[in-house]
C-alpha cells in the first residue's frame, strides 16, 4: 500500500512540474501548489483513473508475477482540497485480493519544503512523446532521468497527459540496491472524466 500511495504522489508531482515554472530562488517554506490537488482538481467527482503495475525483481524465480490493479476515484474537489479513493487488487498464487478503499486528502497548497523532500523527479528532463494506448496515440509529456538517494539509485520515465485523471498514460521506475533490480511499469488501462 505504501507503494501505491508514493506512485500516486509521484504522479501529480510529475503532472505539476510541467505546470509550475522554476521556483529554485523562493524560500522552502513558501505554498505552492500541491500537485496531486493540481492533477485532479480540474475533473469532476466520479472520474477515475485505473492503471495497471506489474513488478519485477532480479533473479526472482516466484511464479506468480508480482501485478496489482490500482483504481483511483475522485470523490470530492473544493478549492482547498481534492479527495480520492484508491482500491488495489493485487495478485497472489491463488487467486487476488482486494483492499478495502483508502481515501487520500490532498490539500491545494504545500510547503516547498515538503515538495522538494519528497519529489526528487522534479529535477527531471523534460520532453515530449506520442505513445500508442488502445490503438491511438496519445500526445504526451515526459519525465526522465535518474537519482541517488541513501545508497539507491533510480531511475525513471514518465508519460503524462493532463486529460488523464491523475495524469498517467505510463510510468516506469527501476530501482538499484547492491545486487538487487526491482523495475515497476504503470500502465492506464482506463479512465473516465466524471459526471
Amino acid at each position: 500500500m505504501l507503494r501505491t500511495n508514493r506512485a500516486l504522489l509521484a504522479s501529480g508531482i510529475l503532472i505539476v512540474s510541467f505546470l509550475l515554472p522554476a521556483i529554485a530562488d523562493e524560500k522552502d517554506d513558501e505554498m505552492v501548489d500541491n500537485p496531486m490537488y493540481t492533477a485532479w482538481a480540474s475533473f469532476k467527482p466520479g472520474a477515475t483513473s485505473t492503471i495497471s503495475e506489474n513488478t519485477t525483481y532480479s533473479g526472482d524465480t516466484n511464479p506468480v508475477p508480482d501485478q496489482k490493479v490500482i483504481t483511483y476515484t475522485l470523490l470530492s474537489v473544493s478549492p482547498e482540497k481534492v479527495v480520492v479513493s484508491a482500491v488495489t487488487v493485487e495478485q497472489e498464487t491463488l487467486g487476488t485480493v482486494e483492499s478495502a478503499p483508502t481515501k487520500h486528502t490532498y490539500p491545494a497548497k504545500l510547503k516547498k519544503s515538503y515538495l522538494a523532500k519528497a519529489a526528487p523527479e522534479l529535477q527531471a528532463r523534460k520532453g515530449e512523446e506520442k505513445i500508442t494506448w488502445k490503438d491511438k496515440e496519445i500526445e504526451c509529456k515526459t519525465l526522465s532521468g535518474s537519482f541517488k538517494k541513501e545508497g539507491e539509485e533510480v531511475e525513471f520515465k514518465f508519460w503524462v497527459n493532463e486529460k488523464v485523471p491523475g495524469g498517467f498514460v505510463k510510468r516506469t521506475r527501476t530501482l538499484k540496491q547492491k545486487d538487487d533490480t526491482i523495475t515497476t511499469t504503470g500502465t492506464l488501462q482506463s479512465y473516465s472524466e466524471g459526471k
